[in-house]
């Protein structure tokens, strides 16, 4: 059963998502940011489940998704829009030659968030950082997000790596449509299977990426997983673009709801009576009042 404090953490990072995806295409219309800048439209229901357990202190590699961390508790938002020339926590190199820049949290610590979209799969970074976070054994994890990775670029061994020392690593992978997701595992000309690959001990789960109810389950666990070190995770929240199961947020008679995962939390939520207008609006509204300030340098 999930509590009505994390239903609301969970709906609130939706709605954050949304209300970020909106400006940041907005201000990509409009040439004042890069159009990889953020995540999109729909992605929500994914972005909130698999950040609602993780902590400011885990690290996070997001390829072309630099407003992840945003989402996790102790990121300032301001940090991840500051001015483009002059990013406020400094810049480095990636271990795969990228450029990244360090999203500190309120805490101190910082995460690894290259910038540049990419189909391929490297795990060099979260893999040295879940390295370190064994060694240590304070409790920390590694997430790894990718947007519609490509079967050719499966990192069997850095896969195999992971699991043959137990390293405390999520691997998440967000498919924009069945096609992509199938495509993913058809055999290519350097992975045989790419499923049988994948294996190399590491536990697999697809779910359904509008069910914010669903991915929160199986990141919720995987993370756990992590944090006892009982094995790496690899995720693949896939959008079917279909119904979600009965009693899922997002299963809806409504075509407007089913097509939009937040419109079906809000749904769920209603049906619970734990979200009203009001505290919609509330909601809301915070969350314009961050983006208005972390963005007021780009508007002008």
């Amino acid at each position: 059963m999930i509590s009505r404090e994390k239903l609301m953490q969970l709906y609130a990072a939706m709605v954050k998502s949304r209300m970020i995806a909106e400006r940041t295409a907005e201000l990509a219309r409009q040439g004042k940011l890069p159009d990889n800048w953020g995540f999109g439209i729909g992605s929500e229901a994914t972005l909130a489940g698999v950040t609602a357990d993780l902590r400011p202190d885990d690290t996070v590699s997001a390829l072309g998704n630099r407003l992840l961390r945003s989402l996790i508790d102790g990121i300032v938002l301001e940090s991840v829009l500051g001015p483009v020339s002059t990013p406020l926590n400094g810049s480095r190199r990636s271990p795969s030659g990228q450029s990244e820049t360090l999203l500190t949290g309120r805490n101190g610590h910082s995460a690894p968030a290259p910038l540049t979209r990419s189909s391929n799969i490297d795990l060099s970074a979260a893999t040295q950082a879940a390295r370190t976070h064994k060694t240590k054994n304070d409790g920390r994890i590694a997430l790894a997000y990718f947007m519609n990775p490509v079967a050719s670029a499966v990192p069997g061994k850095q896969l195999q790596f992971a699991s043959r020392h137990n390293l405390p690593i999520v691997l998440l992978c967000h498919f924009g449509s069945v096609e992509r997701h199938e495509s993913f595992l058809s055999p290519s000309a350097k992975v045989k299977d790419a499923s049988e690959a994948l294996a190399f001990g590491v536990a697999r789960i697809a779910v359904d990426a509008r069910d914010v109810l669903a991915v929160y389950r199986v990141a919720s666990e995987s993370i756990s997983r992590a944090r006892q070190r009982r094995g790496p995770t690899l995720i693949e929240c896939v959008d079917h673009g279909l119904p979600a199961p009965l009693g899922s947020p997002v299963a809806e008679r409504r075509p407007s709801v089913i097509a939009d995962p937040l419109r079906g939390m809000e749904s769920h939520l209603g049906k619970k009576r734990l979200l009203t207008a009001a505290l919609k609006q509330q909601i809301e509204t915070q969350f314009c009042r961050e983006i208005d300030a972390a963005t007021a340098h780009l508007m002008n």
